[in-house]
């Protein structure tokens, strides 16, 4: 995924110096001395872009000011579309280690996720391992269990790490849906069922 970026500098006849300032949404994200004839860049974290609306319009806006009071802005609009949301577990999480790290084989794994899409949306894909650790982990696709609402049995029988370990990697389409999905951490009844 890539996020807007704006490459910009600015020059000055007298030889001023200048400050910049970058906003997004109103919000200043970054402010700092510049050297006139420079190029510079503005980007979008990736945490500022997860928050930003989907299908509306986002303002990035660029404040050069010289030395001697006088600015100059530039503004520029984008509108965030998402066709696909793709997430995986966070091993580095202590709630993910709690969770997903496991002292036996895990043999099978039940995934459920149409409580959180969102009317319009679809699963596109499901895969699993039970060797996370691994340096090279086993990609075992079970999109068709979690389709069917069913257990998938792990294929996969061996690691190389000290312990077994769970992550899922989801791929969700968008389809029509125009609503936001819903966080898993927004609902407390979400469970995990494991067994090995």
């Amino acid at each position: 995924m890539q996020f807007p970026t704006v490459n910009y500098s600015a020059t000055d006849p007298e030889g001023n110096t200048f400050t910049f300032s970058e906003y997004l949404n109103g919000k200043q994200i970054r402010s700092f001395q510049g050297v006139a004839g420079q190029q510079y860049k503005v980007e979008i974290s990736h945490e500022a872009w997860i928050r930003l609306d989907l299908d509306m319009q986002h303002q990035i806006k660029l404040v050069a000011t010289d030395s001697a009071g006088i600015s100059s802005e530039r503004i520029y609009t984008f509108t965030r579309t998402e066709t696909h949301i793709e997430f995986l577990l966070n091993f580095d999480s202590p709630d993910v280690q709690g969770h997903f790290i496991l002292d036996g084989m895990p043999l099978r794994v039940l995934v459920t996720l149409e409580r959180y899409i969102t009317e319009g949306a679809t699963i596109e894909s499901v895969k699993v391992y039970n060797n996370a650790l691994d340096a090279v982990p086993t990609w075992e696709d079970c999109t068709g269990a979690v389709k069917g609402n069913r257990g998938y049995l792990f294929t996969n029988k061996t690691k190389t790490a000290a312990n077994w370990a769970i992550n899922l990697w989801v791929i969700l389409a968008k389809g029509t849906a125009t609503e936001r999905f819903r966080s898993i951490d927004e609902d407390p009844k979400c469970s995990s069922y494991f067994e090995n």
